[in-house]
């Protein structure tokens, strides 16, 4: 009994060990046994698949897996959450990014009116704009946009939303309009305006508790923010 409770005992560690562990930070880390996500699920489908950057931490793919089925219930029969870069199988510094090196980051394309799906093997990006010209696309869906953010906050620890200052200034608009803003102010104060995010969302979580040699961000400024815009 005493050799079969230590055998047990060496399953279980040698398992706990194998879990997805972020390590360092999100521009400057790797992340060990990352899993991956598949290249398609229920509400969701991932794009540049040649590039390989499919990998994360537990926390990061059960996120993305419980959203895209949450939209998907929601507003089904439309399009379906469009993954991009998450990070690669041993993290580390990738091509486009400085961040996506430990699995907690990941790109998500907007939601579009006109339920367009790109192609999964295109390999240069997303390919439609959501700002013209300093103004927001007739193509950008607010209300599903605007309720993934929700969702995603949610469904997992996230910390920030990065996006383009002309989407936050519009999404602001929109809670303020539907009588939301007070009601979340948190998913609004994760919104950080960022330079190129204007065809894609790239969402941020907290370090996981058990990721010891994770490395935080400092938190952001308290308030929606929506004041400074």
């Amino acid at each position: 009994m005493f050799k079969v409770f230590i055998c047990l005992c060496f399953i279980s560690t040698a398992f706990a060990q194998r879990l997805p562990s972020p390590q360092g930070f999100y521009s400057k880390g790797t992340i060990l046994f990352a899993q991956q996500l598949p290249l398609e699920g229920e509400g969701f489908m991932r794009l540049f698949v040649h590039r390989d950057r499919g990998f994360g931490s537990l926390e990061m793919l059960n996120l993305i897996k419980r959203a895209a089925l949450e939209m998907n219930l929601r507003y089904p029969m439309r399009d379906r959450m469009q993954l991009g870069d998450i990070a690669q199988m041993k993290g580390g510094q990738i091509s486009r990014h400085n961040s996506h090196q430990n699995g907690l980051d990941a790109d998500i394309a907007y939601f579009r009116v006109n339920g367009m799906e790109q192609l999964p093997d295109v390999f240069d990006g997303f390919n439609e704009d959501m700002v013209i010209n300093g103004k927001i696309s007739e193509n950008f869906d607010f209300e599903r946009n605007w309720e993934l953010m929700k969702t995603l906050h949610r469904y997992g620890k996230v910390q920030r939303i990065f996006v383009d200052e002309v989407v936050k200034r519009e999404v602001c608009h929109h809670a303020i309009s539907i009588g939301e803003h007070d009601e979340h102010v948190e998913v609004l104060r994760s919104l950080r305006p960022f330079d190129n995010h204007k065809h894609h969302m790239h969402v941020r979580i907290r370090c996981p508790d058990t990721a010891k040699k994770c490395v935080a961000q400092e938190e952001t400024p308290a308030g929606s923010g929506c004041e400074l815009l």
